[in-house]
């Protein structure tokens, strides 16, 4: 079933954001960091058990949350762990899942002219004022989620990584874990459905997109969606609820 779009998704390499109402959802737990912004006033956010009213908030990735919108469009952004964004806006939660956050003037992104360029902007003026300087990487880490994101692999060789940045399988995991803030398998997750978001266009079906992010079958790609979103991404793109745009993906948006 067909709808007018109610939002458009804007896809980037290390990050994507959303704008327009969205469905309520059941806790799940997103790999990425969540960005949750209510347009047009307050929003109810539970995280780890907690609900709470908010206006704007930071969720940690790797968090159990949920949210409903109620009739507020939402600007909402899934930021990767280990990107800049994220890593600039990180010391605002002080070691906690979770904070409430106060938007500067003039950081909100205009809906009546979104554009992969003004969404982008917004974010990015957001991300000054709010933040400062991206928390640094261990090179070696770095490395690790490049090799990830070039080679997508069905699963992770952690002894073949760590040769890679002369590092013991136990010692990679750790560091990962502890710079990046999920384990290494989760992450390579995360970079697969990133794959499918990318990848989805009219007429495609669950299964090609799946096997060629590398799922090794359906029904572990929808135990992953539902894990993540509560949602299969059928439910918001196949169906039109959301327009797409592959901003640094591709120059036109899908329909």
């Amino acid at each position: 079933m067909q709808h007018s779009p109610n939002g458009t998704l804007f896809l980037w390499p290390d990050h994507w954001q959303v704008i327009g109402h969205l469905m309520p959802n059941r806790p799940h737990r997103h790999i990425s960091a969540s960005w949750l912004v209510g347009l047009d006033g307050p929003f109810r956010l539970q995280v780890a058990g907690q609900w709470r009213s908010t206006s704007a908030a930071l969720v940690a990735p790797d968090v159990e949350q949920s949210l409903d919108p109620g009739n507020t469009r939402m600007w909402c952004a899934q930021l990767d762990p280990d990107s800049d964004i994220w890593r600039s806006l990180q010391p605002l939660l002080g070691g906690g899942q979770s904070v409430d956050i106060t938007l500067p003037e003039n950081t909100m992104p205009f809906p009546e002219s979104e554009s992969c360029q003004t969404v982008c902007q917004a974010m990015s003026t957001a991300v000054e004022r709010l933040g400062g300087s991206p928390e640094p990487l261990d090179p070696r880490v770095r490395r690790v989620c490049d090799c990830l994101r070039a080679e997508l692999p069905e699963k992770v060789d952690v002894q073949g990584l760590g040769a890679v940045v002369g590092l013991s399988s136990s010692r990679l995991s750790h560091l990962f874990r502890q710079q990046v803030g999920v384990p290494l398998r989760r992450f390579l997750l995360h970079l697969k459905m990133n794959r499918v978001l990318a990848h989805w266009k009219p007429g495609k079906s669950m299964s090609e997109l799946a096997t060629e992010a590398g799922f090794y079958d359906q029904p572990h790609f929808v135990r992953t969606a539902r894990g993540m979103f509560d949602a299969l991404p059928s439910e918001y793109v196949s169906t039109g609820w959301f327009r797409v745009c592959r901003c640094g993906l591709s120059s036109s948006p899908s329909p």
